[in-house]
């Protein structure tokens, strides 16, 4: 079942609503410019530490402790090992791991929603909202009370909650990770408990590892599972300070910390190479959002023109379109200047190259402004 709910506003509201949305674009604006200046310093700041801890970084062996690299920036690798004994009592699970985990979901009516929105003759808007509903596992208890249409109520709470049990003592040869780099090992396969315990035994049953509370191939609302994962010991590789027989975080010049520890046996150049990797996605990505939450801005900012011109729907459209394209190669423009203003003190060559884009993008965008200019008088 499916409830359509139809709302309409009028060309004054919508009027009103594209001005206060102009507010909103200039906040938007001021949080893009900020992220993005950020995310450069951050960016230079991400540079120098990698290279200095490839150029600070020594080598060593996980068979002994040299208290000469004291205080030093060591890198090591070999298998981590672990004799702690994990417990869940719920569950009745002892195991010898670095890590044991559990997961519950709850079995819920979901509301979906859908909306089109149609443009009106006159300049108002007819939007159509359409609530549709569906049984899936969630992680938690979903409120029914609030869905538009009756007759999809979830019953019960939860009884199970998700958690997670961590060795404290694991080695590296003679060396102890602390807790930080521990946690550093993400690493996980599916685990079966054996047997449930006798008074959970009869409140649910196991099917491939995984507890159910209710009928495995038809659960009812409310019913609930939890599915366990387990992370044993395996090699590692550590980068960080020397600190008597374990290791703590690395300070760079740049006051980046560096407290690494990755799955598998790399070598120090790795390790480095695997830092830059991660730098330069996270740098990019910011890049990314920066100019997406500018363009958005502007697109708000804009918006008033092509709701002016919504009187006559096509015509809204042509403007839309436009401003959108304007906001794009703005967004663009002004995204790259700060860039490469940031990059310009450190890295000149890059910085200037970026520069010159950035003028591209605003010639291009002063073209397009000219074009329509002449294409409207020549029209009228």
């Amino acid at each position: 079942m499916a409830v359509q709910v139809v709302s309409s506003t009028g060309w004054f509201g919508r009027i009103g609503n594209s001005i206060k949305g102009i507010l909103f674009g200039l906040l938007l604006l001021v949080i893009s410019v900020g992220l993005l200046i950020l995310n450069e310093r951050n960016a230079v700041a991400d540079i120098k530490a990698n290279k200095e801890i490839a150029a600070e970084v020594i080598s060593i062996g996980s068979d002994s402790i040299d208290r000469a690299n004291e205080g030093k920036l060591v890198h090591l690798n070999g298998p981590a090992k672990t004799e702690d004994i994990l417990t869940n009592p719920t569950f009745g699970i002892e195991e010898k791991s670095i890590r044991i985990s559990w997961n519950t979901s709850i079995y819920q009516w979901v509301e979906k929603q859908n909306s089109e929105t149609k443009k009106k003759l006159g300049g108002g808007e007819e939007t159509v909202t359409t609530y549709s509903y569906e049984k899936k596992w969630v992680d938690a208890p979903v409120n029914s009370s609030a869905f538009k249409e009756a007759g999809h109520t979830n019953t019960g709470a939860q009884t199970y909650q998700s958690g997670s049990e961590q060795a404290t003592t694991v080695t590296l040869g003679t060396f102890l990770l602390a807790p930080g780099l521990i946690s550093q090992i993400h690493s996980s396969e599916p685990y079966a408990p054996a047997e449930l315990p006798t008074e959970l035994a009869t409140l649910g049953q196991l099917s491939d590892g995984v507890f159910h509370t209710g009928e495995i191939e038809n659960p009812k609302i409310g019913d609930e599972k939890v599915e366990f994962t387990i992370t044993h010991p395996g090699d590692v590789s550590v980068m960080a300070t020397q600190s008597k027989n374990s290791f703590k975080p690395y300070l760079t010049k740049s006051g980046k910390e560096k407290f690494l520890l990755y799955e598998g046996l790399l070598s120090a150049d790795e390790v480095v190479d695997a830092e830059e990797s991660k730098a330069k996605f996270l740098r990019w990505a910011l890049r990314g959002l920066g100019v997406l939450l500018m363009f958005i801005g502007s697109t708000l900012i804009l918006k008033p023109l092509s709701v002016l011109a919504d009187v006559i729907p096509f015509l809204g459209s042509l403007v839309g379109g436009a401003t959108a394209l304007i906001a794009l190669l703005l967004s663009l423009g002004i995204s790259l200047v700060i860039i490469a203003i940031s990059w310009i003190f450190f890295r000149p060559l890059l910085g200037i190259s970026l520069l010159v884009l950035a003028l591209g993008c605003i010639v291009l965008l002063i073209k397009k402004t000219a074009q329509g200019r002449k294409q409207a008088a020549l029209t009228a």
